[in-house]
């Protein structure tokens, strides 16, 4: 361990233990719902860790709780590292805790210190070194994060099960990126509708449609930069679309892809994101595209699941019962982030952005119920783009054009005869309505309400 580069990081880093506050800079716009749910996360006496994306806002988060224990806690118990600063200057967490008992002749063992240890998975073994304390029992509590989802679950299956919790974090929804721009949202019910009630979606429309035109330009300029926060400290589009692709579309893949998982072949790797960023939302399978970038289909597997673990993409498998039937069928890709996204095609389809938008907002509304929740796409003679399975199971189909039509409908009304359902989503450009079509009620519903409510 380098001792003296450890105490002047800390001390340098946590400077509220002098001044008592958070630098509006390190807090950023609070999200909220993070927030509440780590209070609430705080109380079962768990490891709380904060995974998602690089640059979606996790670290911002780490602070913006960090100053809302400031309110009642005293600032020398509340620690920050970034492990990625102390890469070859500590040899363990255990580093960090005693040369903060030195610092301060606070023992972490004996009082609640909350230690927030930011890119967790650089470290290795941290979840043995987390254990100690655990198995210790041990006062002080840690809140970590870390941008490979499923290398953390990896990592904390065996020696932190039933002693963590993980909390999804997702660049900004619709939702949010409106309150970044200080779009007042007072108007929409304080409690989001159920999807399948009319009642409610009727209620939340006419609440916001006079601020109809407003939340549409909004929602093109979402389409084009996407939700990373750092978007409203740029806000100029050709320097933001260039910090999206040579800073954080290069620090995923090679930080935290790369690196992490010992990636063989970067330059597949790299052209196996740029091909899926041409081709998301569109069906694959396995055989054609490792015939596309001629590799074999094992390596293909494994890249795709690296890619996933890092939040870069997903992929949605049928909505089928037999489990023969998900491997040999086809599947869907999607790309997480429709900024980085555009930035890396220079694609502008909004109907593709439409569709993949609202992907990846119904796969976090499926997570908040199901923490293992996974997309599905369906098809048989005709085609439903989203198959969404958590509290209720519903069909969504998106077409974001002028005008509808019954075609728009063929594949959700043989999804719900088929399944028994008697009810549908079209997401639409700009048609609410709710159509009785047979015995199955359709609800169209226009993107930007529909990316408010779920």
């Amino acid at each position: 361990m380098d001792k003296e580069f450890v105490i002047t990081y800390l001390k340098s880093r946590n400077y509220w233990w002098q001044t008592g506050t958070v630098d509006a800079a390190d807090k950023g716009i609070t999200r909220h719902e993070y927030i509440i749910k780590i209070q609430e996360a705080m109380g079962l006496e768990r490891i709380i860790c904060l995974s998602g994306i690089r640059r979606c806002g996790k670290t911002t988060i780490l602070f913006q709780y960090i100053d809302d224990l400031l309110k009642t806690k005293e600032p020398e118990k509340i620690v920050y590292a970034k492990m990625d600063d102390l890469v070859g200057k500590i040899d363990n967490i255990h580093d960090i805790l005693n040369t903060y008992q030195e610092l301060t002749g606070i023992d972490p063992a004996r009082e609640a210190v909350y230690f927030f240890l930011d890119e967790i998975h650089v470290q290795k073994g941290w979840q043995l070194q987390l254990k100690f304390y655990i198995d210790a029992h041990a006062k002080c509590r840690f809140i970590i994060s870390g941008s490979s989802k499923t290398l953390l679950y990896q990592d904390a299956s065996e020696s932190l099960a039933g002693r963590i919790r993980f909390i999804d974090v997702f660049p900004l929804t619709f939702r949010e990126f409106l309150e970044f721009n200080n779009v007042d949202l007072a108007e929409l019910p304080s409690r989001k509708p159920h999807m399948d009630s009319f009642e409610g979606m009727e209620k939340a429309y006419y609440s916001m449609l006079t601020h109809k035109h407003r939340l549409m330009f909004f929602l093109g300029q979402y389409f084009d930069t996407g939700g990373y926060p750092e978007w409203f400290k740029i806000k100029d589009m050709p320097a933001w679309q260039k910090t999206i692709v040579d800073d954080y579309f290069s620090l995923i893949l090679f930080k935290d892809i790369v690196s992490v998982f010992k990636v063989k072949d970067p330059v597949l790797l790299d052209k196996l994101v740029r091909d899926i960023a041409a081709l998301s939302t569109n069906r694959f399978t396995y055989k054609g595209l490792s015939e596309r970038l001629d590799v074999d289909r094992e390596t293909l597997k494994l890249y795709l699941y690296y890619l996933q673990s890092s939040m870069m993409i997903f992929v949605a498998d049928i909505y089928t019962s037999s489990k023969k039937a998900v491997e040999k069928r086809a599947k869907k890709l999607y790309f997480w982030e429709e900024g980085l996204r555009r930035a890396l095609t220079l694609d502008r389809d909004d109907g593709k952005a439409a569709e993949n938008t609202v992907a990846w907002h119904l796969i976090k509304k499926g997570r908040e119920s199901k923490p293992f929740f996974e997309p599905y796409y369906w098809m048989n003679k005709h085609e439903v783009d989203f198959v969404y399975d958590a509290q209720v199971l519903i069909p969504v189909e998106v077409k974001y054009r002028e005008q509808g039509s019954n075609a728009d409908t063929q594949g959700l009304i043989e999804f719900m005869d088929i399944n028994d359902l008697d009810f549908g989503i079209v997401v639409t450009k700009d048609i609410f309505k709710k159509e009785k079509i047979g015995s199955n009620m359709v609800l169209f519903i226009p993107l930007w309400l529909f990316l408010l409510v779920v």
